[in-house]
């Protein structure tokens, strides 16, 4: 065996044994694997590749890296999704094994509103599946509003395996206060892991409130779950670029984000500061820049100002403080730039106005 054997072994013996507990977890097409292999590399992340072949891209990326690696078939997705009363495949699970991922994730199918006998297939086929094994539970977003949540609630109690929940809607799912409701009940009683796949900057609360480990997509079709029904992104010649705006707290279309600093560009005495952004991807550059930069750069640069709230969030009350402080922002966007732009759903779903 030569050197490159050992060290390839070496480094996946070490991320099959890695905690994944509240990590923030970089989620990415497997298609474009390789192109964002590197993103979030140098924190305490890890990553997940998502679609149908994701274990060939995981595999040809993950030999010799020690950070945690997911694999997400994302079967659950698109017009032609099987219900969650399908089978699992054998050599989907067995595949993430031999690849020694950090956990191996199901290849689960839809779980519809009110369906339990989708979601008690999903999770009974678990419970037989073998160790380290998660349930990926794709659910209608109705599953986390009453009855459904007091259900689900029984069901992953009773069948006793970690969870990483998938949320469907046909905009941002947790942009609904009931849905965040739910998910804090959900979080406050379930008796086994529970954490988020297909996530945007919500995962961050809900690792405050206790999910284990939150994947943020960086594409919006990674961020949630769109209804076999309904539409998708709407059909672009070119993929919308969306980054987050670190005061705002806001993932923005990069159009949006020119139009703001243009405005500055038209009057000399108004602050520029909100349009620059100081991390390690972007060192006080203009945020115009991300209607051209690679895609690359652009993800770096989400999963920079990921990672510093990352560290910023470890409770409730901070990640109510974060929140209070981007819609602070706001107002000062619209004082300063008369700009009467809303604050994002989620925002306010997390912190009605009630309570600030």
């Amino acid at each position: 065996m030569d050197t490159t054997d050992v060290s390839q072994q070496s480094g996946d013996r070490d991320r099959g044994g890695l905690d994944l507990t509240h990590r923030l977890l970089v989620q990415v097409p497997a298609d474009r694997a390789g192109e964002l292999w590197s993103v979030g590399d140098d924190d305490d992340g890890g990553l997940v590749v998502s679609g149908a072949g994701a274990l060939t891209a995981a595999s040809a990326g993950a030999r010799g890296t020690t950070r945690p690696v997911l694999v997400d078939r994302r079967r659950y997705a698109g017009k032609n999704r099987p219900p969650g009363t399908v089978r699992f495949d054998i050599s989907w699970i067995e595949g993430q094994r031999d690849l020694n991922t950090a956990t191996v994730l199901t290849d689960s199918g839809y779980v519809g509103k009110g369906d339990h006998a989708a979601l008690a297939a999903i999770l009974e086929q678990t419970t037989r599946a073998g160790d380290n094994v998660c349930a990926v539970l794709p659910l209608h977003l109705s599953w986390l509003a009453n009855p459904g949540v007091k259900h689900l609630i029984v069901e992953v109690n009773h069948h006793e395996v970690p969870v990483a929940l998938v949320l469907e809607y046909g905009s941002d799912p947790l942009g609904t206060q009931y849905a965040v409701t739910g998910l804090k009940h959900l979080l406050s009683q379930a008796r086994v892991p529970v954490s988020l796949l297909c996530t945007d900057i919500s995962g961050l609360g809900a690792m405050a409130y206790g999910a284990a480990w939150a994947a943020v997509g960086v594409t919006s079709s990674l961020r949630h779950l769109y209804p076999a029904s309904g539409t998708g992104p709407p059909f672009r010649a070119l993929r919308p670029r969306h980054a987050i705006v670190p005061r705002l707290m806001t993932l923005m279309n990069a159009e949006r984000i020119a139009e703001g600093w243009a405005l500055v560009q038209r009057h000399d005495d108004v602050d520029e500061s909100l349009w620059r952004c100081d991390c390690a991807e972007c060192g006080n550059r203009t945020m115009d820049r991300f209607a051209t930069c690679t895609d690359l750069s652009l993800a770096a640069h989400n999963v920079n100002i990921l990672g510093d709230l990352h560290q910023q969030v470890t409770s409730p009350a901070s990640w109510d403080q974060a929140i209070s402080d981007a819609l602070g922002w706001y107002v000062w966007m619209q004082n300063e730039y008369h700009l009467t732009w809303e604050p994002p759903a989620f925002m306010n779903a997390w912190l009605p106005k009630s309570r600030r």
